[in-house]
């Protein structure tokens, strides 16, 4: 396309767009369409200074692409959004009917290309070349910002203006790289106008020619080209393609010129392999310009040359607003007349056309409608606007008897009311039909009527006999399917840890209450008390497993009493006196914020009855979260080691400890009685262990004296560690709290099982305690 400029000579017809822009003569073309100059009437009648703008057409080939009104409005949206003194600024996108278009600003100057060919074999002076470039290149370094690349940049597409600077223009197949602004917006997916194959091979990259993704070291090469042959007056591989110039070894010739810095820029800019290649604009000006010292004395002499030229362009500008002023008077007077004529003609064309189709639809009355109110707002044209009327309304007649003889009777009455609707229908030919369409009423009413409870009797008597069918069917169906089900949740209810409650039952479930949802009611505390059946055989094996089970069925029959109630016993599957075999005979609460109470083993308590005791002391990380939350602890138990046994605390805290520990749980926890912790402890007789944390001084060995970990040291046959000696543990024998099995302060000798003195509640340093929980009972 050829840059919007005011010295063209060739004048275009006088075509008007959209009653408003009027294209005065043709400035240029390309490879999109055409651009002219134009009249804007709605400033004509403003009495604007300057009413004359740059109007951008499609052309007749480009049209035919089925993306070129989506590529146009593309070009008009990405230049709008990449407002820059140096891009030619868009007003607006539209179409009129076929022609498509887009407003710009009108520019007083000269294309690059012509620039260009006017200095062929020697280039621009060097301080109009550097200013040219400089602006162009502010042009890519802000598309680039707003991740556009241009795709097609070349001296073509560049205006060099006599106040304005250089400007660059046609964004017409300029895409946006991975993350901007087109695809944020999902503009990528929809349309990329760089399909249209609109670039130029002289200036497209490598890369371009390749059918890559683009990217802003695309627009770099070509304005490393252009920037050659600014220098130069001719293209740096004589507009061979990169790929063949690569081919053939083609390399630029030295400009001496530029200075080595400003050579090694252009260098990196037309390199032929994007990674070897300057990445974007703003990469360029700095290796290009770098820091200018005298920057400030260039804007002064720029600012001067500004004023000069200013002065000598001023006349000529007046003389040319004069010239345009008396041409807007002289084509208001003229077009008035011929405007009005030419619509006048037009809209009884129109009309005319409408009436001969004959439509009859809803869209053809309501343009008629407004095609007449147009012509009636254009002057006096009553004559013909009652004549068409009339002939609308005879259409509407025609058919509205057409309608009537066929039966059609609503059809017929639509018909005639439209009819009606129009001023000048014939009010004779409307009362005839009426009646017609009276009689035609009355006859089918009493013959419908008739039919009607003749059929009704009919079907009646077929209904009901269908009905009772039907229903004898359906039950029939209905009690199969309830069978099925409750077959088939028979045989998913089969105890094991196959269970899929989630799964199988609870679709099985769903099927029911789908099905009838009276039998799913009868049927789920049904369901509820087999799961809670097997839970109790299962948590017998696997509490854990089985626990995630009970959550799952709890969660899928919520309120069933067989469930809410049922409570799993993590220490059910131990034997009595199996915790010496290792830790996984031992087991422990979880507690509802996560973690889990102390570690349990299974004994035989008094009355042969089966108890959990703690396979360790309770240490002082047991306690620590009922201590934060109670605070009746002491400031010691903060700091105080979580793996040593705790130690000192007050009755009223062990107490709350335990009760806490019940609540939180759901079993009860307490102290040990001494019968209880005796015989877990003596383990029938066993020895004591060896490594019992007792004192000791012998020769040159020393033991005891202080706390162990509660876990260190060896287990007796019950799983007991340090059950003697360490801490003394508090015991219950009947209302008497006792201190029994010895601590790291008692000798070795009297630090034995059978060892036990009351407790005295001011000197407990040494004294801790072990838990017992109970059995549940479900």
């Amino acid at each position: 396309m050829q840059p919007i400029r005011s010295d063209a000579t060739q004048e275009s017809t006088k075509t008007l767009i959209k009653d408003r822009f009027e294209l005065v003569n043709l400035l240029g073309s390309g490879g999109m369409g055409s651009v002219y100059r134009a009249l804007d009437r709605r400033k004509v009648e403003a009495n604007d200074s300057d009413p004359y703008l740059a109007v951008k057409l499609l052309n007749d080939d480009f049209k035919q692409h089925p993306d070129a009104f989506i590529s146009l409005q593309r070009e008009s949206r990405k230049s709008q959004n990449l407002a820059h003194p140096n891009i030619v600024t868009v007003f607006d996108f539209d179409r009129d009917a076929d022609l498509v278009f887009m407003t710009m600003e009108y520019l007083d100057g000269t294309p690059l290309d012509k620039l260009i060919r006017q200095n062929a074999g020697k280039g621009l002076e060097k301080e109009r070349a550097d200013n040219i470039l400089r602006d162009i290149t502010s042009a890519l370094m802000h598309a680039h910002s707003q991740r556009i690349v241009h795709s097609d940049f070349k001296p073509g597409n560049i205006f060099v203006t006599k106040k304005k600077g250089a400007k660059v223009f046609d964004f017409g197949i300029a895409r946006a790289v991975s993350g901007g602004l087109a695809e944020a917006s999902g503009e990528k997916t929809q349309f990329d106008a760089g399909t249209l194959g609109a670039l130029t091979p002289a200036y497209a990259s490598l890369e371009m020619l390749k059918g890559e993704e683009p990217s802003e070291s695309d627009d770099v090469y070509a304005l490393g080209c252009v920037a050659y042959e600014l220098y130069a007056g001719r293209h740096p591989f004589n507009k061979v393609p990169a790929d063949k110039a690569k081919a053939q070894r083609l390399k630029p010739k030295r400009l001496k010129s530029l200075t080595r810095r400003q050579w090694r820029a252009l260098e990196g800019a037309l390199a032929f392999e994007r990674q070897e290649r300057i990445q974007d604009a703003a990469e360029f000006m700095r290796l290009f310009f770098g820091r200018n010292r005298a920057a400030w004395l260039v804007a002064g002499i720029a600012a001067f040359f500004s004023v000069v030229l200013g002065v000598s362009f001023y006349f000529q500008y007046q003389e040319q607003r004069q010239v345009d002023q008396a041409y807007k008077a002289e084509l208001e007077q003229k077009l008035q007349q011929e405007l009005l004529v030419s619509r006048i003609a037009d809209k009884k064309q129109a009309i005319d056309r409408l009436i001969q189709q004959a439509a009859l639809s809803v869209d053809w009355e309501r343009d008629l409608r407004g095609e007449l109110k147009e012509l009636a707002a254009l002057g006096s044209n009553e004559a013909y606007i009652d004549e068409a009327q009339s002939r609308i309304a005879s259409l509407f007649f025609t058919a509205a008897r057409e309608y009537i003889a066929a039966g059609e009777l609503e059809n017929g009455e639509r018909a005639l009311t439209r009819a009606d609707g129009w001023n000048t229908a014939d009010a004779a030919q409307f009362i005839e039909i009426k009646r017609a369409l009276a009689s035609e009423k009355a006859k089918l009413e009493a013959r419908l009527l008739a039919e009607q409870q003749a059929e009704i009797a009919r079907i009646a008597a077929e209904e009901r006999a269908k009905a009772r069918a039907e229903r004898e069917r359906k039950m029939a169906i209905h009690n199969q399917q309830v069978e099925a089900i409750i077959g088939k949740l028979e045989r998913q209810l089969r105890c094991g840890f196959g269970l899929n409650v989630t799964g199988d039952i609870a679709g099985t479930l769903s099927e029911m209450r789908t099905l009838d949802s009276k039998k799913a009611q009868k049927l789920e505390p049904i369901v509820a008390s087999e799961l809670a059946s097997c839970f109790g055989r299962l948590a017998r094996e696997n509490p854990k497993r089985t626990a995630a089970l009970l959550v799952q069925a709890q969660t899928l029959l919520p309120g069933q009493e067989a469930l809410s109630r049922f409570k799993i016993d993590y220490c059910g599957h131990l034997e009595p006196g199996t915790g010496g075999r290792g830790l996984r005979y031992s087991c422990a609460d979880p507690l509802p914020g996560g973690g889990s109470g102390p570690a349990l083993v299974s004994v035989a308590g008094e009355s042969r009855q089966v108890i959990s005791m703690g396979r360790y002391e309770i240490t002082w990380g047991d306690v620590r979260p009922w201590c934060s939350r109670s605070g009746v602890c002491g400031e010691g138990v903060k700091t105080a080691s979580s793996a040593m046994p705790a130690t000192g605390l007050p009755v009223e805290a062990i107490n709350g400890y335990l009760a806490w520990l019940s609540q939180e749980t759901g079993y009860r926890y307490r102290l040990p009685s001494y019968r209880e912790w005796f015989g877990a402890a003596s383990a029938n007789g066993e020895r004591e262990q060896p490594d019992r944390n007792c004192y000791l001084k012998y020769g040159g060995i020393e033991k005891g004296g202080e706390l162990v970990a509660a876990n260190a040291g060896s287990s007796n046959a019950n799983g007991l560690i340090n059950h003697v000696g360490n801490a003394a543990e508090l015991v219950l024998d009947g209302n008497e709290l006792l201190a029994v099995g010895g601590s790291f302060l008692d000798a070795m000798s009297s630090c034995l099982a059978t060892t036990k003195q009351r407790f005295d509640a001011r000197n407990n340093e040494e004294v801790g305690f072990r838990v017992v929980r109970e059995a549940p009972r479900n």
